[in-house]
């Protein structure tokens, strides 16, 4: 897993503004690169294999290369929903 990726995704879920934080242990981050897969739980920041399956979860897919364009502020994140280039499964309520 790219240690880049990790350090930002500690930085950004202990700022979120959700009401439950224990929320966050069923919401999962799936990254695609060239060779690998990662789901990245988002409330222990580690890895994940069994994270898809389950309705009560949320899985936000994206390609590496679409997160480093969101954390550099190149693209809005509705214009990659828009362009297929973000995918969102599972229970939405999750993020209230």
């Amino acid at each position: 897993m790219n240690k880049e990726i990790i350090n930002y995704l500690e930085i950004i879920t202990q700022n979120l503004n959700i009401n439950k934080k224990e929320n966050l242990n069923k919401i999962y981050l799936q990254i695609t690169s060239q060779d690998n897969v990662w789901n990245i739980n988002l409330g222990t920041l580690e890895e994940n294999t069994n994270s898809e399956n389950n309705v009560e979860n949320l899985t936000i897919k994206m390609e590496e290369s679409t997160f480093f364009e969101l954390r550099d502020n190149v693209k809005h994140p509705e214009d990659l929903m828009f362009d297929e280039k973000i995918k969102i499964k599972g229970n939405l309520d999750l993020l209230k």
